[in-house]
């Protein structure tokens, strides 16, 4: 996938934390990416990962496998953005 495309996918997953939660990740260390959302740093709710969830299938109109989130990759913001992006990918492909 294109450095372009990496970035819009990015930018518009920063959109969603900005707008649903008030959450600012360029504010703040890269290190943030990979810190557990419901966790001490970030202290998002399990329903809070629900809003994120269905946010990001309707932004960028797919779907999320129930094998990522099984496998905690949808618990922190690299991790949502590894899905977001691999998906896309596979959606344009297809």
């Amino acid at each position: 996938m294109d450095n372009l495309m990496s970035d819009k996918i990015k930018e518009r997953l920063l959109n969603i934390f900005n707008q649903r939660f008030n959450i600012d990740f360029t504010k703040w260390d890269k290190d943030y990416y990979t810190k557990n959302l419901l966790g001490e740093d970030i202290k998002l709710s399990a329903r809070d990962l629900l809003y994120i969830y269905f946010d990001v299938k309707s932004q960028f109109n797919i779907t999320i496998p129930q094998e990522e989130i099984a496998n905690g990759k949808f618990i922190t913001f690299g991790g949502i953005y590894d899905v977001v992006e691999s998906q896309v990918k596979l959606k344009n492909i297809s």
